[in-house]
Protein backbone atom coordinates (compact mmCIF):
# COMPACT_ATOMS: atom_id res chain seq x y z
CA UNK A 1 0.00 0.00 0.00
CA UNK A 2 1.37 3.37 -1.13
CA UNK A 3 1.94 5.89 1.70
CA UNK A 4 0.07 9.20 1.51
CA UNK A 5 1.80 12.32 1.12
CA UNK A 6 2.11 14.81 4.30
CA UNK A 7 0.54 18.16 2.68
CA UNK A 8 1.82 20.69 4.56
CA UNK A 9 -1.25 23.87 5.41
CA UNK A 10 -0.17 27.20 5.98
CA UNK A 11 -2.60 29.72 7.63
CA UNK A 12 -3.87 32.17 9.76
CA UNK A 13 -3.35 31.29 13.30
CA UNK A 14 -6.73 32.34 14.19
CA UNK A 15 -10.13 30.95 12.41
CA UNK A 16 -10.01 27.52 11.41
CA UNK A 17 -13.13 26.87 9.35
CA UNK A 18 -10.55 27.57 5.87
CA UNK A 19 -8.24 25.17 6.99
CA UNK A 20 -10.65 22.75 7.92
CA UNK A 21 -12.27 22.37 5.03
CA UNK A 22 -8.63 22.44 3.14
CA UNK A 23 -7.80 19.70 5.33
CA UNK A 24 -10.96 17.44 4.57
CA UNK A 25 -10.47 18.19 0.73
CA UNK A 26 -6.67 17.03 1.39
CA UNK A 27 -7.40 13.53 3.36
CA UNK A 28 -10.51 12.82 0.92
CA UNK A 29 -7.74 13.53 -2.13
CA UNK A 30 -5.39 10.38 -0.43
CA UNK A 31 -2.88 13.32 1.61
CA UNK A 32 -2.27 13.48 5.48
CA UNK A 33 -3.32 17.17 5.71
CA UNK A 34 -0.42 18.56 8.36
CA UNK A 35 -0.70 22.69 9.90
CA UNK A 36 2.26 25.05 9.39
CA UNK A 37 1.18 27.98 11.36
CA UNK A 38 4.08 28.95 13.15
CA UNK A 39 7.91 29.65 13.85
CA UNK A 40 8.49 26.63 15.51
CA UNK A 41 7.56 24.81 12.13
CA UNK A 42 9.76 26.70 9.96
CA UNK A 43 12.75 24.34 10.18
CA UNK A 44 10.11 21.43 9.55
CA UNK A 45 11.07 19.62 6.39
CA UNK A 46 8.96 17.24 6.89
CA UNK A 47 6.12 17.49 4.36
CA UNK A 48 5.76 16.35 0.65
CA UNK A 49 3.84 18.98 -0.86
CA UNK A 50 2.71 22.50 0.28
CA UNK A 51 -0.53 24.52 -0.14
CA UNK A 52 -0.22 28.07 1.42
CA UNK A 53 -3.66 28.84 2.21
CA UNK A 54 -6.23 32.25 2.05
CA UNK A 55 -6.59 35.00 4.40
CA UNK A 56 -4.94 38.51 5.14
CA UNK A 57 -3.82 40.76 2.49
CA UNK A 58 -0.18 40.41 1.88
CA UNK A 59 2.35 42.53 3.75
CA UNK A 60 3.14 45.28 1.46
CA UNK A 61 6.56 45.77 2.38
CA UNK A 62 7.06 42.32 0.41
CA UNK A 63 6.09 44.41 -2.68
CA UNK A 64 6.59 48.18 -2.06
CA UNK A 65 8.98 50.25 -1.05
CA UNK A 66 6.72 51.78 2.08
CA UNK A 67 6.96 52.38 5.92
CA UNK A 68 5.39 49.85 7.62
CA UNK A 69 4.02 50.20 11.15
CA UNK A 70 4.17 47.87 13.90
CA UNK A 71 0.70 45.67 12.85
CA UNK A 72 2.46 44.80 9.53
CA UNK A 73 5.36 43.94 11.11
CA UNK A 74 3.81 41.35 13.36
CA UNK A 75 1.60 40.33 10.75
CA UNK A 76 4.33 39.97 8.27
CA UNK A 77 5.22 36.47 10.49
CA UNK A 78 3.62 34.48 8.64
CA UNK A 79 4.52 35.98 5.01
CA UNK A 80 8.21 34.98 6.33
CA UNK A 81 7.23 31.48 7.33
CA UNK A 82 5.01 31.40 3.56
CA UNK A 83 8.34 32.27 1.62
CA UNK A 84 10.73 29.65 3.57
CA UNK A 85 8.57 26.93 2.93
CA UNK A 86 7.63 28.09 -0.79
CA UNK A 87 11.42 28.26 -0.74
CA UNK A 88 12.02 25.07 0.47
CA UNK A 89 9.28 22.75 -1.83
CA UNK A 90 10.75 24.70 -4.86
CA UNK A 91 14.16 23.77 -4.10
CA UNK A 92 12.94 20.51 -3.82
CA UNK A 93 10.81 20.58 -6.81
CA UNK A 94 7.99 19.47 -4.09
CA UNK A 95 4.36 20.29 -5.54
CA UNK A 96 3.03 23.73 -4.36
CA UNK A 97 -0.68 24.79 -4.67
CA UNK A 98 -1.81 28.65 -3.51
CA UNK A 99 -5.43 29.46 -2.96
CA UNK A 100 -6.27 32.92 -2.65
CA UNK A 101 -3.63 35.06 -0.78
CA UNK A 102 -1.35 32.18 -1.28
CA UNK A 103 -1.60 32.31 -4.75
CA UNK A 104 -0.83 36.12 -4.60
CA UNK A 105 1.64 35.32 -2.75
CA UNK A 106 3.50 33.16 -4.81
CA UNK A 107 3.44 35.62 -7.66
CA UNK A 108 4.97 37.93 -5.56
CA UNK A 109 7.70 35.52 -4.19
CA UNK A 110 8.78 34.97 -8.11
CA UNK A 111 8.83 38.64 -9.14
CA UNK A 112 4.89 39.29 -10.27
CA UNK A 113 2.76 42.03 -9.02
CA UNK A 114 -0.36 42.78 -7.63
CA UNK A 115 -3.56 44.91 -8.04
CA UNK A 116 -4.12 46.26 -4.62
CA UNK A 117 -8.11 47.22 -5.11
CA UNK A 118 -9.66 45.22 -8.05
CA UNK A 119 -12.27 47.82 -7.76
CA UNK A 120 -10.96 50.46 -8.96
CA UNK A 121 -9.77 48.80 -12.06
CA UNK A 122 -12.73 46.29 -12.48
CA UNK A 123 -15.33 47.81 -10.72
CA UNK A 124 -17.50 46.68 -7.56
CA UNK A 125 -17.05 43.18 -7.11
CA UNK A 126 -19.74 40.85 -6.07
CA UNK A 127 -18.65 38.57 -3.19
CA UNK A 128 -20.15 34.80 -2.71
CA UNK A 129 -18.90 31.51 -1.27
CA UNK A 130 -20.94 30.04 -4.06
CA UNK A 131 -19.45 29.48 -7.58
CA UNK A 132 -21.25 32.69 -9.76
CA UNK A 133 -18.51 33.80 -11.93
CA UNK A 134 -17.50 32.04 -15.09
CA UNK A 135 -14.25 32.03 -16.24
CA UNK A 136 -12.16 30.52 -18.79
CA UNK A 137 -9.26 27.79 -18.39
CA UNK A 138 -6.33 27.70 -20.65
CA UNK A 139 -5.82 24.47 -22.70
CA UNK A 140 -3.35 22.19 -21.92
CA UNK A 141 -3.35 23.64 -18.10
CA UNK A 142 -3.70 21.98 -15.05
CA UNK A 143 -6.95 22.95 -14.54
CA UNK A 144 -7.91 22.28 -17.84
CA UNK A 145 -6.50 18.60 -17.36
CA UNK A 146 -8.04 18.48 -14.01
CA UNK A 147 -12.21 20.02 -15.19
CA UNK A 148 -12.00 18.80 -18.60
CA UNK A 149 -13.53 21.87 -19.66
CA UNK A 150 -12.54 25.28 -21.03
CA UNK A 151 -14.92 27.45 -18.56
CA UNK A 152 -15.98 26.86 -15.04
CA UNK A 153 -17.98 28.83 -12.25
CA UNK A 154 -16.06 29.89 -9.29
CA UNK A 155 -16.80 31.97 -6.18
CA UNK A 156 -15.18 35.75 -5.26
CA UNK A 157 -13.73 36.06 -1.74
CA UNK A 158 -11.32 39.07 -2.64
CA UNK A 159 -10.53 42.16 -3.13
CA UNK A 160 -6.89 42.23 -4.73
CA UNK A 161 -5.34 40.20 -7.48
CA UNK A 162 -2.59 38.96 -9.30
CA UNK A 163 -1.81 42.18 -11.98
CA UNK A 164 1.38 41.20 -13.96
CA UNK A 165 2.21 37.38 -13.73
CA UNK A 166 5.57 36.92 -12.89
CA UNK A 167 8.08 35.58 -16.00
CA UNK A 168 8.19 31.90 -14.76
CA UNK A 169 4.27 31.51 -14.81
CA UNK A 170 2.43 31.65 -17.28
CA UNK A 171 -2.18 32.85 -17.04
CA UNK A 172 -3.95 29.71 -16.35
CA UNK A 173 -7.34 31.06 -16.37
CA UNK A 174 -8.89 34.56 -16.55
CA UNK A 175 -12.71 36.16 -15.84
CA UNK A 176 -14.74 37.70 -18.73
CA UNK A 177 -13.10 41.32 -17.64
CA UNK A 178 -9.57 40.05 -18.39
CA UNK A 179 -8.78 39.70 -14.37
CA UNK A 180 -6.30 36.98 -13.98
CA UNK A 181 -7.76 34.02 -11.72
CA UNK A 182 -4.99 31.40 -11.86
CA UNK A 183 -1.16 31.02 -12.62
CA UNK A 184 1.03 28.27 -13.02
CA UNK A 185 4.65 27.60 -13.54
CA UNK A 186 5.88 26.41 -16.28
CA UNK A 187 8.48 23.99 -15.27
CA UNK A 188 7.45 23.35 -11.64
CA UNK A 189 4.51 21.54 -10.14
CA UNK A 190 3.50 25.07 -8.77
CA UNK A 191 -0.23 26.14 -8.86
CA UNK A 192 -2.05 29.08 -7.60
CA UNK A 193 -6.33 29.96 -7.91
CA UNK A 194 -7.76 33.22 -6.74
CA UNK A 195 -10.79 31.43 -5.39
CA UNK A 196 -11.66 29.40 -2.60
CA UNK A 197 -11.81 25.49 -4.13
CA UNK A 198 -12.11 24.19 -0.29
CA UNK A 199 -15.87 26.07 -0.03
CA UNK A 200 -16.51 23.94 -2.94
CA UNK A 201 -15.62 20.14 -2.40
CA UNK A 202 -19.38 19.54 -2.51
CA UNK A 203 -18.63 19.87 -6.54
CA UNK A 204 -16.45 16.60 -7.53
CA UNK A 205 -14.68 19.22 -10.11
CA UNK A 206 -13.11 20.80 -7.43
CA UNK A 207 -12.06 18.36 -5.36
CA UNK A 208 -10.52 17.14 -8.18
CA UNK A 209 -8.03 20.38 -7.65
CA UNK A 210 -6.69 18.61 -4.70
CA UNK A 211 -6.93 15.35 -5.90
CA UNK A 212 -4.98 15.79 -8.52
CA UNK A 213 -2.51 17.83 -6.78
CA UNK A 214 -1.95 15.22 -4.21
CA UNK A 215 -1.34 12.60 -7.25
CA UNK A 216 1.72 14.43 -7.89
CA UNK A 217 3.13 14.62 -4.37
CA UNK A 218 2.38 10.79 -4.32
CA UNK A 219 3.92 10.66 -7.71
CA UNK A 220 7.13 12.41 -6.61
CA UNK A 221 7.23 10.18 -3.21
CA UNK A 222 6.66 7.41 -4.85
CA UNK A 223 9.90 7.79 -7.34
CA UNK A 224 12.02 8.69 -4.21
CA UNK A 225 11.50 5.59 -2.36
CA UNK A 226 12.15 3.64 -5.28
CA UNK A 227 15.71 4.76 -5.85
Amino acid sequence: MRPRPVVAITGPRRGGIARFFIALAVWLGGGVPKLFLSERERRNKNFDALIISGGDDLNHALYEKEFCDLEDVITSKRDALEYHLLHLAFRDKKPVFGICRGYQLINVYFGGTLDKDISTQYGRIRYSLLPWKKIGLKKDSFLHRTFARKKIHINTLHHQAVDKAASQFFVAATDEKGMIQAIEHKHHPLYGVQWHPEYLIWKSSQRRIFTNFIALAAQRLSASSSK
